[in-house]
């Protein structure tokens, strides 16, 4: 089980977010955590919270990558994560809801079949979120996206992705957005065979921090949005 969770100027939550995790029931995972330039004290609250557990390894990246760009860095060509083994993404502000959160995830990736799912989740105000089985026929790019978190994958689905469509037109990892770019791709390839939806409440999302990207400019992301679905679909595997 890999995880991946990339923060920006998450002090104020990275510690219930990392902590979270390592309160899990299930224990034997690989966490990626990617720093995006932070100009807070989040790195610090990293450094102290993982000193000496080396299931968690901190990267602080020297350029702005933003989500896909993080994700791609830490799964596209790591030798330590084989193709058949299953990402979870988790972001520095948001948490899981649960101890027996990932041994739920791993007792359903105990089916070979499974290559891709998304869960339920609530926001952290304890209202209930908007997820829901995703409708994968043709019209998906078109379709309101409902596969929101918790959203996991197996890398080999990852790695098939043309890093190209993880870029905007000047060659830089989408600013916002990024999700849609991935997870289309992904969903596509997979197909209904061999994606599954998850009822249970799998996540936290974070309504409360004020740099959200739908919050800070809402105009770029419906305009990105709107050039990743306009993308060209990919073929099912």
């Amino acid at each position: 089980m890999i995880i991946v969770t990339t923060l920006y100027n998450a002090e104020n939550y990275i510690e219930q977010c990392i902590g979270s995790i390592m309160g899990q029931s299930f224990k034997d995972f690989k966490c990626y955590i990617t720093d995006d330039l932070s100009t807070d004290n989040s790195v610090a609250i990293v450094k102290e919270m993982i000193k000496g557990d080396d299931r968690f390894i901190l990267i602080e990246n020297t350029s702005k990558l933003y989500q896909p760009g993080n994700y791609d860095q830490v799964i596209r060509d790591n030798k330590d994560i084989n193709d058949n083994d299953f990402i979870i993404e988790i972001d520095g502000d948001d948490w899981l809801p649960t101890s027996k959160t990932l041994e739920k995830i791993n007792q359903i990736y105990q089916d070979d079949n499974v290559w891709i799912t998304n869960g339920s989740f609530k926001y952290s105000n304890g209202t209930s979120g908007f997820s829901s089985k995703q409708n994968l026929d043709a019209n998906l790019r078109q379709s309101r996206m409902t596969c929101s978190h918790m959203r996991t994958w197996r890398a080999f689905l990852w790695r098939q992705i043309n890093q190209d469509d993880l870029k905007d037109e000047n060659g830089e990892y989408w600013r916002v957005t990024g999700d849609l770019a991935f997870m289309f791709p992904m969903l596509e390839m997979a197909g209904d065979e061999h994606y599954k939806f998850i009822e249970d409440i799998t996540y936290v999302y974070n309504e409360q921090n004020p740099i959200n990207d739908h919050k800070v400019d809402l105009g770029l992301v419906n305009k990105i949005a709107n050039k990743i679905r306009a993308m060209k679909p990919y073929k099912k595997l």
